[in-house]
């Protein structure tokens, strides 16, 4: 027992020494990570954001090669990705990446332009300032354009603008020409620009530019029209029934418009043929609030003249100025034009003259008042006419004539369905003839005197969805001379249907009034006869159907009637300008029918076919014969076709039947009629434009009466009892050049 305790105390004085075992399980365990058996591979870090690209801006102006004209809402691409479109001064401003980009700029009528750009930094050294980018029009192919026009509701027309008016083969590049190939149209001799529309006297027609009323609208014989060509923006062409905001005609109207001058830089063009060279420069004014343009005209050769009529000098000029600036809620134009010729006939017993001359000053201001469009205007003109040629008359006399227009319109939506317009305009004339005969005042043409005319219109336009529309007015016009007064009712009414489609019904009715006239108009000659003749007067009536074919065609077929009452000349032969009986009041009355296919100028072929049937007669001692201006069958094919290259080339085929004419018989003074020989020709023009950076040159060549058809003037009947036909046989040919920058 005691050995026991013995040896328990000496284990506990004794060091504790572990075991084996316990020193082992007393030992740390290293850590050992865990591996197993099927561990993916470690996953890559993400990548750091990429730093921003610097960015730079891409500024452009964009414009027409060669005419440099700023164009307003091209279509802009950057890399393929639509950017934007040019602004009101035909720039842009896009910002984006610096470096290299694809630029891609559209436009309708251009062809597309793809350019490699580079962007620098926005301002700083090196960067890309504003480029110019010139887009070439298309001058082959379809022509698609947007051409906004107000339509006119309130009488049919025919409008013509662009290379209508100044390419048409036939018209020697002047706009009014353009009409003689139009349906209603007979031209009463060729290649004189005299013109009867609906069988009325070519007196009985209306010329107005921008609202101004011409006194004369074509220079003597071969001349263009008294406006040079390029000045003009549109024609509109109203065979009868033409709206009450027009009067004191009572056959058709022709009214044009003037070109608005650019207000973003200085344009210029000058033209040049065998004839005559005039141009245009047109500026803007006062920072683009402005702009004036002024051209001219001048002819230095009669040689064309001369193939006609031997031993004559013939010579014209004209200008044209047109000035606007903004003022108020509107704008003021200053319009002043003029022209002046000169025919001589340098005969055996002396040098015979006959000299004409007009100007036209006309200011109006246009704007919106008071919810509606209004114009206030008023012209001063003077016109100098004088004669002294003896195949016109055996007198020689001059004439002076001073006058004064004011006009004033407004034009105001009542309704959404609901349109009126209304106006008055008014026109004092004062006449002095003179010469020197003393029995000279016989006629009251000859007379000095005063004459007034005004009138007052109102016209509603009214809308019945989009199938019907009916546009009622009345005008009324007033005739003082001499202390005479007369009143004139003409009240005007339209309707047009459209039974479905493109298909419209339209019909036209109307009264119309004007003052005694000489059957072709000459300045300074006017106004005359109100106690003696009374007015002219006609009621015209028309029915037919317009045709819209897709974009490719349209049809127009109308009927027509008129009842007329106006002055005609007592006799053809008449030579003596002074007799009390130079002119007679008749009745007459014309009808026929008119067709018009028409292809659009921006296919690459287009054109029309015009044809006219028609009848014109007056009443004479009793019967009712043909007019001196009744021609059955009038045909015009005009037709152009745009090659590549700039390459055109146009061609028109015309014929008409015969006019009545006064055959004397020599061997007993005895008066017939026949009518003279049919008439046909085939005109040609070919154009060549060349497209440079800052310029634009056209190169034309026209050939009127290719086919050398003889024109007879004059037929009498010889005292042996055979015919003498008088006329002449030549090829017109206008070759010329044209630069616009």
């Amino acid at each position: 027992m005691r050995l026991l305790l013995l040896i328990a105390v000496l284990r506990a004085q004794a060091p504790q020494v572990p075991t084996a075992v316990e020193r082992a399980a007393a030992e740390p365990v290293p850590a050992v990570d865990p591996v197993p058996a099927a561990d993916p591979a470690p996953a890559p870090a993400a990548p750091l954001p990429p730093a921003p690209k610097p960015r730079g801006r891409m500024r452009g102006l964009v414009v027409a090669k060669g005419v440099r004209d700023a164009l307003v809402g091209v279509s802009v691409a950057i890399d393929a990705v639509p950017a934007g479109e040019t602004d009101v001064t035909g720039r842009f401003d896009i910002e984006l990446d610096q470096g290299g980009h694809r630029l891609l700029l559209q436009f309708p009528g251009y062809d597309p332009l793809e350019v490699a750009a580079d962007v620098g930094p926005d301002g700083a050294a090196g960067g890309v300032p504003e480029r110019t980018f010139r887009l070439v029009p298309r001058q082959s192919g379809e022509r698609y354009e947007s051409v906004i026009i107000a339509p006119d509701l309130q009488a049919p027309k025919t409008s013509l603008r662009g290379a209508e008016i100044t390419r048409t083969p036939g018209s020697f590049g002047d706009p009014f020409r353009t009409i003689e190939s139009l349906p209603g149209v007979s031209q009463v001799v060729w290649p004189l620009s005299i013109y009867a529309i609906r069988g009325a006297n070519p007196g009985n027609t209306g010329f107005i530019v921008d609202g101004v009323r011409l006194p004369g609208l074509f220079h003597f014989a071969l001349g263009p029209s008294v406006i040079h060509p390029f000045f003009l923006q549109q024609i509109d062409f109203y065979p009868g029934g033409y709206p009450a905001r027009y009067g004191r005609y009572i056959s058709g109207i022709v009214a044009a418009r003037t070109q608005t001058p650019g207000t973003d830089r200085v344009h210029a063009s000058a033209d040049a043929r065998l004839f005559d060279a005039g141009g245009i420069v047109a500026a803007p004014w006062d920072e683009g609030r402005g702009a004036v343009a002024v051209a001219g005209r001048y002819s230095y050769t009669g040689l064309l003249f001369s193939n006609l009529q031997k031993n004559a000098d013939l010579g014209y000029w004209d200008y044209q100025a047109r000035a606007h600036h903004t003022l108020g809620p509107g704008r003021v134009t200053a319009f002043a034009f003029g022209s002046s010729d000169e025919l001589a006939l340098n005969l055996d017993d002396g040098r015979q003259v006959a000299r004409s001359q007009f100007h036209r000053l006309d200011l109006r201001w246009d704007g919106v008042l008071a919810g509606g469009r209004v114009t206030v205007a008023a012209v001063g003109g003077r016109d100098t006419s004088a004669a002294s040629i003896k195949q016109l008359n055996n007198l020689p006399i001059r004439a002076q004539g001073w006058s004064f227009a004011p006009r004033a319109g407004y034009l105001r939506p009542l309704a959404s369905w609901l349109d009126a317009e209304a106006g008055v305009d008014g026109e004092v004339q004062w006449f002095r003839p003179h010469s020197d005969r003393p029995d000279v005042e016989q006629q009251d043409l000859f007379r000095q005197r005063r004459v007034l005319s005004g009138g007052g219109y109102l016209t509603m336009e009214a809308r019945a969805g989009s199938r019907l529309v009916v546009s009622p007015g009345m005008r009324v016009d007033a005739f003082v001379e001499k202390g005479i007064t007369k009143y004139e009712p003409e009240p005007r009414l339209q309707v047009r249907f459209r039974p479905g489609g493109d298909v419209w019904l339209k019909a036209t009715a109307g009264r119309f009034a004007q003052m005694a006239s000489l059957p072709v108009s000459i300045p300074g000659f006017e106004g005359f006869g109100l106690d003696e003749f009374g007015t002219q007067t006609s009621l015209q009536g028309s029915s037919g159907v317009e045709v819209g074919l897709g974009e490719y065609l349209s049809v127009d077929a109308t009927g027509f009637f008129q009842r007329l009452r106006l002055t005609d000349l007592r006799s053809t032969f008449a030579t003596d300008i002074t007799k009390e009986d130079l002119l007679e009041v008749r009745d007459g009355e014309s009808y026929g029918a008119e067709l018009l296919i028409r292809r659009p100028s921006r296919h690459r072929l287009n054109g029309w076919i015009a044809y006219t049937l028609s009848w014109s007669q007056r009443l004479v001692e009793g019967q009712l014969v043909p007019s001196d201006w009744d021609q059955r069958h009038i045909l015009n094919v005009v037709g152009s076709y745009r090659f590549d290259r700039g390459w055109s080339a146009g061609a028109r085929v015309h014929y008409n039947t015969g006019r009545p004419y006064p055959v004397y018989d020599q061997r007993s003074t005895r008066v017939d009629y026949m009518r003279i020989p049919d008439f046909y020709q085939l005109d040609l023009r070919g154009d060549k434009r060349f497209v440079f950076d800052r310029y634009v040159l056209d190169v034309y060549l026209e050939l009127v009466n290719t086919t050398l058809t003889r024109q007879i003037v004059d037929i009498k009947r010889t005292p042996d009892g055979t015919l003498d036909r008088k006329g002449f046989r030549i090829v017109l040919p206008s070759i010329g050049v044209h630069a616009e920058w």
